[in-house]
């Protein structure tokens, strides 16, 4: 089969499209999508405005499916309002408390399939740490733009060093792209006027091989305002490393609840407590298997054998 994969993000399709290519069928990706492309079946990834306006153009090609794939951010910006479904064949979710809010404002027609299909994660890629026992050293992996909420993490960061200075606690923050500029400003002057923090924390803008870098952490922390799924937290479990996980709507429908805090407090009394890392990778291997995903995937676009 001829599969053309648009893709803006390709990090979270990079593993399905090695998938289908092992299945001998011929995949093409591109960033943009086009009047030119011909495939038995397109898979839009995420719900953006190459969807948009390829519906809007009404372009479907006699014996082509579509199927998309709406994340977190589609949802919260209304794409998947703005899509003519006349033109599209499924509709796919990560996680279901984002169908959930899609299903409250969008009025998708019921003809359209829509499915829940989980992030999917390898883990044996992710090889566990070689030393687990409890260590210092914290992290956070993300954009710096405002959904993902530094800040919060800086603020559970200081009042944990406060609260312990006497361990050798560092924090890592691990990304780039502060937006807006007025977020960059607001985070620069509390690193600022927080001496102990600022000797504590080390920016890293780019890791070669972020598995071998994760070597050095012992605790993630999860402080997004928004997540469909967080990959972050998978891949950080999957290496043996103590999520946190700041509370959200339908977080606690994808995490277990002990990995998940409501408070500053909370979270700090976390990063003193019980340290297993076996059972985090554990988790992820048990329910959110990259198998599983794919198989789904599979089924959905109509590739199973």
């Amino acid at each position: 089969m001829k599969i053309y994969v648009v893709d803006s993000w390709a990090k979270f399709m990079g593993p399905v499209i090695d998938h289908w290519r092992s299945l001998g069928h011929e995949v093409e990706t591109g960033v943009y999508w086009g009047t030119s492309i011909s495939a038995d079946l397109v898979y839009f990834f995420p719900v953006d405005n190459n969807l948009i306006q390829a519906t809007r153009n009404q372009w479907k090609p006699p014996g082509t499916r579509i199927v998309a794939e709406a994340v977190d951010i589609d949802i919260y910006a209304g794409h998947p309002g703005a899509i003519d479904y006349r033109y599209v064949d499924a509709l796919v979710f990560m996680a279901r408390h984002m169908k959930e809010l899609s299903d409250r404002k969008f009025n998708i027609p019921k003809s359209v399939p829509q499915y829940i299909v989980p992030g999917g994660v390898d883990v044996d890629k992710w090889t566990m740490k070689r030393d687990a026992s409890r260590g210092y050293n914290v992290c956070f992996i993300g954009r710096f733009w405002i959904a993902k909420n530094i800040f919060g993490a800086l603020q559970i960061f200081n009042q944990l060093i406060k609260t312990d200075p006497g361990n050798p606690w560092r924090l890592y923050l691990r990304g780039e792209n502060y937006d807006p500029l007025w977020w960059q400003r607001h985070v620069e002057a509390y690193i600022e006027t927080n001496p102990e923090l600022k000797e504590r924390i080390e920016f890293v803008p780019w890791v070669e091989d972020l598995n071998e870098w994760l070597e050095r952490i012992d605790y993630y922390l999860m402080t997004s305002y928004k997540e469909a799924f967080s990959y972050s937290t998978a891949e950080c479990a999957a290496k043996g490393i103590r999520p946190l996980i700041q509370m959200t709507t339908g977080i606690d429908q994808i995490w277990p609840n002990s990995w998940i805090f409501q408070t500053h407090d909370e979270a700090v009394r976390m990063l003193q407590s019980d340290y297993e890392p076996e059972t985090y990778r554990a988790y992820v291997a048990d329910r959110y298997p990259l198998s599983r995903r794919l198989e789904m995937l599979d089924e959905i676009c109509g590739l199973t054998q």
